[in-house]
């Protein structure tokens, strides 16, 4: 049978609308897949480094013990139930001599039983092999297996496994699969009532709806004009969030990556001072007592920085997924001001809005960025001397984009200083954890969108975070 010209139109919408729902889940599983791979690999990397670095620790400090002699110690035992507390995504962490035999487990009833070895924790890349590890956790749930090898010269001394959930892994495809699926039946009915209401208006606004997934699937920054796609509006917003997420949550990893390599690199010279400590004292015994006490607070020291450091990382972990929508940004700057306007009048000081009333709406997560401009604010209090002091909150619309600024009549920032004071872990407060910026920069990018500074010493502080222009 012959369809009609209003047919072909509604056919070929449902088609589009189809094929786009299908594309944008089959991607979006892949990068769930990738993502958690990703995050679990992190996590028992972080686990069993740690139980290795006990254990060469002890091993140095005890050279003629036993694998088993230095899995027994507290500490091994510490780390490895600590270790599941801080990694959901391990299910099982055990220290394995060559044999395999388990000298030290998680599980108190495992210790001295052989464990059967898992399969390696893949590492899905593209969409194939993230579909052939989403057939594998369909069909069976299989655990699997991230291994860190101890070496004593070129023999393996040890090796560190820990078990990594299947089941878990499956839960997050499956939350995605539910999402998408809602997701897919709202786009599908829309494109049936606009097919049918609008007929020959069609062509022309499926074509730019066409070029507006094309632009997607080609990395473009620039959302769909919504208000020019007329009835297809609500459309449009939905290609406009799924873009908006697509490019927001690979610079969420990327920060991620970064924070776990300056993770690294903080504890490395801790660890090497607390054990040039302890190597000071294998003879406190005819020590002096100053040079004792001098070692122990060299020690005490160092873990310090540690705990500095490991505070400001699960700061960051803990970030809950993006959650972008249409939001107003004067209300939420005028929610920040409520929140922290008695800290301000305690310091003695106040605290301004200057907001454009002419201020549009923005796709972004708004708990992201009042969290943002929250620590700006904190720390232009902390900045300003209490006496005359003011700080301000403003918003502005620009021709390219928003700008939301914290502006201080503080001493400024020297020069140097501004390099440096939006990185991970650099702080110039003895108590701080480097922390607080470095994540004002992440929200400022992971929006598209970047964090400037402008001080000058003795004439305060003007903090900006830019941001592009999206439809609301």
């Amino acid at each position: 049978m012959k369809l009609g010209w209003g047919s072909r139109q509604i056919l070929s919408f449902l088609t589009l609308a189809i094929v786009l729902v299908a594309t944008s889940g089959l991607l979006e599983i892949s990068h769930t897949l990738e993502t958690s791979a990703e995050r679990a690999a992190i996590e028992a990397g972080l686990v069993t480094d740690s139980v290795q670095r006990m254990i060469v620790i002890l091993a140095s400090e005890h050279p003629d013990s036993s694998l088993s002699a230095l899995s027994a110690d507290p500490n091994v035992e510490t780390l490895l139930q600590s270790g599941l507390a801080y990694a959901p995504s391990v299910e099982a962490i055990m220290v394995c001599d060559p044999s395999g035999v388990a000298v030290a487990h998680a599980i108190p009833g495992k210790r001295d039983q052989w464990i059967e070895p898992l399969a390696p924790l893949p590492s899905p890349k593209g969409l194939r092999e993230s579909m052939n590890l989403f057939l594998e956790l369909r069909s069976e749930r299989p655990n699997y297996q991230f291994t860190t090898e101890l070496m004593r010269g070129n023999e393996q001394f040890a090796s560190i496994r820990a078990h990594v959930s299947g089941t878990l892994l499956w839960a997050e495809v499956s939350r995605v699969l539910r999402r998408g699926s809602a997701t897919g039946v709202l786009i599908v009915l829309l494109a049936l009532g606009l097919g049918m209401l609008f007929g020959r208006s069609v062509r022309g606004r499926m074509r730019m709806l066409q070029e507006g997934v094309a632009a997607i699937r080609r990395g473009a920054s620039d959302p769909i004009p919504e208000k020019s796609a007329a009835m297809f509006g609500p459309l449009a917003r939905e290609l406009n969030i799924l873009r908006d997420r697509v490019q927001m949550e690979p610079r969420v990893l990327a920060s991620m990556g970064q924070l776990a390599t300056g993770m690294a690199h903080e504890i490395h010279q801790p660890l090497q001072a607390i054990k040039f400590e302890l190597e000071s004292l294998r003879n406190a015994r005819d020590m002096p007592g100053d040079d004792l006490e001098s070692h122990v607070d060299e020690a005490k020291s160092a873990v310090d920085r540690m705990h500095k450091s490991v505070e400001g990382f699960l700061r960051v972990v803990r970030l809950k997924p993006m959650a972008v929508d249409s939001i107003e940004l004067n209300p939420l700057l005028e929610d920040v001001r409520d929140t922290l306007e008695t800290t301000a009048n305690l310091a003695g000081m106040e605290l301004d809005l200057d907001l454009d009333p002419d201020l549009p709406e923005t796709y972004a997560d708004a708990q992201v960025l009042r969290q943002a401009m929250e620590n700006l604010v904190r720390n232009a209090i902390q900045a300003t001397p209490s006496q005359e002091g003011r700080v301000t909150i403003r918003s502005r619309s620009e021709n390219d984009g928003l700008s939301l600024s914290v502006i201080d009549t503080g001493p400024g920032i020297p020069e140097a200083v501004q390099q440096k004071i939006f990185s991970f872990y650099f702080t110039t407060k003895p108590t701080g954890t480097g922390v607080g910026l470095a994540l004002v920069r992440q929200a400022a990018e992971i929006h598209s969108g970047q964090i400037k500074i402008e001080s000058e010493v003795g004439h305060g502080t003007t903090m900006t975070i830019h941001l592009p222009r999206r439809a609301g």
